[in-house]
């Protein structure tokens, strides 16, 4: 088993000062992916640095280190990369975090091979389980993933009728998709109670789409008020649409927080510092402080 922290991760579990408050622990299981995935560092092609996924480093760690400050944090959020042995790795990790802290949230993120598998995770000890739907535009989601979005969906469809409330899933705005397709896709969400981490896409060297842009700013933040207004604050919007399938106008009742639709999203105490965005950009695609 290899496992990595988050750098700011890896700060806090050596003693370290960070310069913000970080409630969550990012943690990495790591192998050789038996995926190829066109956006990830981690993909069987890519020409990446392991040790990064997307953007952040990922520095290994002993997990007894882990074991001894499980009370530093909230929650626990594992990134896992499909090598051969990820699941019974998965099992072994939050067992041992188990035996020693009941109380700590734990999240599991990872490409979720069958309704067994899943409810094998589920049964273990774990809270939540990120189900990743990256890519919302069918066609692409095959090209750039290598398997069908409606299997992912029936998979996140199974997950959240029999634990309700226990999955989320992820989402990347800015790989070929239109507005109304996420939209539709915030829409089936919604309705099945799933919390969605919005990522803008993030080129990182070494990959595929190593040459495709980010998505604008301005989309962006149109994208993060649509999710927020959904999710958060419950509301239906009234979107126009052009005839790309982009939003031209959205309206909804007036929100005095609306600033707080620019934080990370996805489970409780998630801040995810970083992940799409440098620390010397002046304006962030995801905030991970009020």
């Amino acid at each position: 088993m290899v496992l990595r922290a988050s750098f700011w991760t890896w700060k806090l579990l050596n003693g370290e000062k960070i310069p913000d408050e970080m409630p969550t622990a990012y943690l990495m299981l790591d192998g050789d992916c038996l995926y190829d995935c066109a956006y990830c560092t981690h993909a069987k092609s890519s020409k990446t640095d392991p040790s990064y996924l997307s953007r952040v480093t990922w520095k290994e760690i002993n997990i007894e280190n882990l074991l001894a400050n499980t009370k530093l944090f909230k929650r626990i959020c594992v990134q896992t990369v499909n090598y051969k042995a990820y699941a019974k790795d998965i099992l072994s990790l939050v067992q041992k975090i188990r035996e020693i802290d009941k109380e700590v949230l734990i999240s599991v993120s990872t490409r979720v091979a069958n309704k067994q598998e899943l409810d094998t995770f589920m049964n273990s000890g774990i809270d939540q389980v990120g189900i990743a739907i990256d890519i919302v535009n069918a066609n692409l989601h095959r090209l750039y993933r290598g398997w069908p979005i409606d299997y992912t969906l029936e998979l996140i469809s199974y997950g959240a009728l029999k634990y309700e409330g226990r999955i989320t899933t992820h989402i990347i705005v800015g790989l070929g998709e239109n507005d109304m397709e996420l939209y539709e896709i915030f829409k089936k969400m919604k309705s099945l109670n799933v919390q969605i981490a919005l990522f803008a896409f993030t080129p990182v060297k070494g990959t595929k789409l190593e040459k495709s842009s980010q998505p604008t700013l301005e989309r962006y933040r149109k994208i993060q008020i649509l999710r927020y207004i959904m999710f958060d604050k419950n509301q239906e919007p009234e979107i126009k649409f052009d005839e790309n399938g982009y939003i031209s106008d959205i309206k909804y009742e007036q929100i005095p927080d609306i600033q707080n639709a620019f934080l990370t999203s996805g489970c409780t105490h998630c801040t995810r510092p970083y992940y799409n965005d440098k620390p010397t950009n002046k304006v962030l695609y995801n905030y991970h402080k009020g």
